[in-house]
């Protein structure tokens, strides 16, 4: 006789639940750090959860408030790349194994990617869309409503009758001194945001985005990077950036650039 205890005998521990807690969490590292795999990690879930909470029905609220919440994150991210754009950043110069200076790097790609994005935001054209722009405006109210469990049906559609009103306001001057060609340009970037906003981060194309060229990216594969995951990468930024944020204390730089290195 089979004494074996089949598959269906032995208890499965539960699949971690996304409570309204763990959402709230994720929801406020996600305005922090911008990092859907690192805000997860944080609330003690993962990412793939979290993407399929976003496409349930009872996920409306959430995905809103997740669209915010990188509004918020990208506020943050575009400051310190404008900063590090205009400043460069300070990296230790190692020879054989020791320390031996310090030098100044700087990258005009990055600084050009940060002004690019800004001016996208500033013309209305952030991939997140006018309801999530609402949805940044109430995001602490929103996100402890979340947190509390609360159903945030009313606030949504405030947001998106908020949304049709700012779509129906008059064009501003600026807007409206624009060249035809300029417009369907505009109109033509905000299309293609909005679709990449709307694709899965696995089906977006990066087959184009070598981040060795990042310094050369236009804003639309700058979106495709930030949508697919790709910046989550853990060599994203050495290779976008080298020295920017270097944790390898002991690359040593190559023969021909040392010559050419300041030592302060």
């Amino acid at each position: 006789m089979n004494t074996r205890p089949s598959p269906t005998d032995t208890p499965q521990p539960p699949t971690p639940s996304w409570t309204p807690n763990k959402q709230r969490t994720f929801l406020e590292a996600l305005a922090r750090c911008g990092s859907v795999k690192s805000a997860a990690a944080f609330a003690g879930m993962s990412r793939e959860g979290a993407y399929r909470l976003r496409r349930r029905d009872e996920g409306r609220a959430f995905a809103r408030a997740w669209d915010a919440a990188l509004i918020h994150a990208r506020d943050l991210y575009a400051d310190t790349l404008l900063d590090t754009g205009l400043n460069g950043w300070t990296e230790t110069v190692w020879y054989h194994g020791e320390e031996v200076g310090e030098r100044s790097r700087f990258s005009p790609g990055l600084l050009l990617a940060a002004l690019a994005r800004l001016d996208a935001k500033a013309d209305g054209l952030d991939m997140a869309g006018d309801a999530a722009r609402e949805a940044a405006a109430d995001f602490d109210e929103m996100v402890d409503a979340i947190g509390e469990g609360r159903d945030c049906a009313a606030m949504l559609d405030e947001q998106e009758q908020a949304a049709q009103a700012r779509r129906a306001a008059p064009p501003s001057a600026y807007m409206a001194e624009l060249s035809d060609e300029e417009l369907i340009s505009r109109l033509e970037m905000f299309q293609e945001r909005e679709r990449i906003a709307a694709t899965a981060p696995e089906d977006v194309d990066t087959s184009d985005l070598d981040p060795v060229e990042a310094d050369d990216w236009d804003d639309l594969q700058w979106a495709r990077a930030e949508r697919s995951g790709m910046m989550d990468e853990p060599d994203f930024w050495e290779k976008a950036a080298p020295g920017w944020d270097d944790d390898d204390d002991n690359d040593e730089p190559e023969g021909p650039d040392w010559d050419d290195r300041t030592i302060h």
